[in-house]
């Protein structure tokens, strides 16, 4: 569904208009240095809260200081007035630090010292949607904004609309209001290739009343859902419970109703929740040597509803110095036991896992085994390939394993790359993606050897207790580059879209597939994609609309497919596309 927004507000502030979900950078956005609107992002943006700056992630420290700065403004869009003590945070491409700071009294903010590179700009405040820089849709992704040097881009503003809200009452079913439930709002969203309900925004907890509010929603359809969970001490006697519930009262998803929100807009739901007869499951977890496995937890994942908690467990899901478990308040239905010793991805290399299927149907189930086995380790080394003439990267690189499918459960631990170029990945289980991240723009993956087979784009099934020897990651600088120049069917330059390269061969629209990228613009209104491996048959588009993840969806690009262009990308090649505006 497209979500074009055309509601207009003057801001005399600035003295612009603007559209409900424009960013100031659509048209207000002064590039250089020195000079500009004070009251825009001048000097009072050196105010007390717009200057505070704190490193985000760990790491930050290892960044090299800049001397780049972004000024700017957040407003609301209702009103127009500035929106206080609301965080920007700027995140760039490949750094592991981000910079937040605090707008001031008039709404302003200045984030100083950026080092050269792709910048990403946010901002958020409890009752407003969180927003990026260039974002004009519901779920659209932002715009990077290029810095260099000690360039000052001034003007640079972001508008929050008001947060929609679902607000509602839970009760059992005899009437009486149900306290203390956990609920949350969820929509369907591409998660790493498969549509699944995702949950979005705040989580809600009901009162004694049995109300609720969820708030800080973007428009859009969601899906209500609710769950009373037990105290982890609590292991009751009595077998009545309440299954998840999603709106209007269903403990199915495929019959759950959707709630439509707007801009700002409130609706109400209430719905009771489903009474069911709750299993208790036993058993024990043995390990690869058939001695009891402690020091491990296990979990349930719902088979029908993934997204949706499975169970309120009694015992809080801790295997026992002797290997047995308990798990209670278990609502009937289709399960996937799991067990996994350590603590998810910091478990050591020795970390055991196993699973079982197993199906509750109101009936306690007793002497659940499961096995497990410790997973593949998988040593090798960066190389580069043919044709470089400097030693390949390797600080901040790292070398990890994806499911496949995608597992919300924790496996493998991202490996780093030591200085001599050797990784070592351990605990993989089942079929694995291998992906390197980290990479300086002027490097890119050339070939992923394992066991004598290239796995660059294929999964590679690991196999308990395997351990596998001189895997090779080959790098190049041979890097190459897809640019567009997008123009609207008008003739006019288009700087507000979305530039989506992917291959003609529909078998390489994979989840995680390299050859399906997807770019917005800069500030400029310049795109580049880095990195695409070599093909002889690219096709390129530049849409108005695609929300966030979505270009990879292979329906998606099988609508755009027809009105795309098409190209060729030699190793090394930088190729420019020319593209007329695809309007969704």
């Amino acid at each position: 569904m497209k979500y074009l927004l055309t509601v207009t507000l003057s801001l005399f502030v600035l003295g612009i208009q603007t559209d409900l979900f424009a960013q100031g950078g659509r048209g207000g956005l002064a590039p250089q240095g020195g000079g500009g609107d004070q009251q825009a992002g001048g000097r009072q943006a050196g105010g007390q809260q717009g200057r505070g700056q704190q490193p985000g992630a760990r790491g930050a420290a290892e960044d090299p200081a800049g001397t780049a700065t972004i000024r700017g403004r957040v407003l609301a869009t209702d009103t127009g007035a500035p929106v206080r003590r609301a965080q920007v945070r700027a995140v760039a491409a490949g750094r592991r630090g981000n910079r937040l700071v605090t707008t001031d009294e008039q709404g302003m903010f200045e984030l100083r010292d950026l080092p050269t590179g792709r910048w990403n700009v946010t901002a958020s405040k409890a009752g407003f949607v969180t927003m990026s820089f260039g974002q004009r849709r519901p779920f659209e992704a932002g715009r990077p904004i290029e810095l260099s040097g000690a360039q000052t881009l001034e003007r640079v503003d972001l508008v929050l609309p008001r947060g929609a809200a679902i607000t509602g009452r839970l009760v059992d079913e005899f009437g009486d209001p149900v306290a203390r439930a956990r609920v949350r709002a969820q929509r369907y969203q591409l998660v790493q290739g498969t549509r699944r309900l995702t949950p979005v925004g705040v989580t809600a907890q009901s009162d004694d009343t049995g109300a609720f509010r969820l708030y800080g929603l973007m428009p859009g359809e969601y899906y209500v859902s609710a769950v009373l969970r037990a105290l982890p001490v609590d292991d009751p006697d009595d077998t009545m419970s309440y299954a998840p519930t999603y709106y209007p009262g269903t403990g199915s998803v495929t019959e759950a109703q959707p709630v439509s929100l707007d801009l700002g807009a409130e609706a109400s739901v209430s719905f009771a929740l489903m009474p069911v007869v709750t299993a208790r499951i036993t058993g024990s977890v043995l390990s690869s040597t058939g001695a009891p496995l402690s020091n491990a937890r296990v979990t349930l994942t719902a088979a029908n509803s993934p997204g949706m908690p499975a169970a309120a467990f009694g015992s809080g899901g801790r295997v026992q110095s002797d290997g047995t478990f308990s798990l209670s308040n278990v609502a009937p239905g289709s399960y996937t036991l799991t067990a996994l010793s350590g603590r998810g991805r910091n478990a050591g290399p020795d970390a055991e896992r196993g699973s079982a299927p197993i199906t509750v149907a109101g009936e306690d189930l007793t002497s659940v085994m499961v096995i497990t086995s410790r997973g593949a380790t998988l040593t090798g080394t960066v190389s580069g390939g043919w044709g470089t003439t400097e030693q390949p990267p390797t600080r901040r690189v790292r070398i990890a394993a994806q499911p496949v499918p995608f597992d919300p459960t924790p496996r493998s631990r991202p490996a780093r790359v030591d200085t001599d170029g050797t990784f070592t990945l351990t605990n993989l289980f089942g079929p694995n993606i291998l992906r390197v991240s980290g990479l300086p723009s002027e490097w890119m993956v050339e070939a992923i050897l394992v066991a004598g087979s290239d796995v660059t784009d294929t999964p590679f099934d690991f196999r308990p207790n395997q351990a596998i020897e001189h895997a090779e990651i080959v790098l190049t600088d041979r890097v190459t580059q897809v640019s567009g120049t997008v123009r609207e069917r008008s003739g006019a330059p288009s700087i507000d879209f979305t530039l989506v390269v992917f291959p003609e061969d529909d078998t390489k629209w994979t989840p995680q597939s390299r050859f399906v990228r997807s770019a917005r613009p800069d500030q400029q209104g310049l795109v580049k994609i880095l990195g695409l491996p070599p093909d002889v048959r690219y096709l390129a588009a530049a849409v108005d609309y695609v929300e966030e993840g979505g270009a990879s969806d292979p329906a998606f690009l099988n609508e755009i497919k027809g009105r795309a262009s098409r190209f060729s990308l030699d190793p090394g090649a930088s190729v420019t596309v020319d593209l007329t505006l695809v309007e969704r």
